[in-house]
């Protein structure tokens, strides 16, 4: 798995040291889709680790299917947003 990070999100992650991945999934014109939903606190539940290197680890449920490449990016309230090979949905 590659990380593809703007350097913003990047900073962010590393001073916390951990990010935290999960599919959620929610209802659409085509039926069900997931979203790829990410924090840097953990979350109730299970996670394994799948990236560490960097400076920080990446955590994600397990049994996910790792992507090609994990975009981070940070939206206007600063949180940290994840996209699965560039897209905002999983698959």
């Amino acid at each position: 798995m590659r990380v593809v990070a703007r350097p913003d999100a990047l900073t962010r992650i590393r001073e916390h040291g951990t990010l935290y991945v999960w599919p959620r999934a929610y209802r659409c014109c085509r039926g069900r889709q997931y979203v790829l939903e990410a924090s840097l606190d953990a979350p109730e539940g299970d996670f394994e680790i799948v990236y560490a290197v960097d400076g920080f680890r990446v955590y994600a449920t397990p049994g996910l299917a790792t992507p090609d490449e994990l975009h981070l990016d940070l939206d206007p309230k600063g949180r940290v947003r994840a996209f699965w090979n560039g897209q905002g949905w999983i698959g």
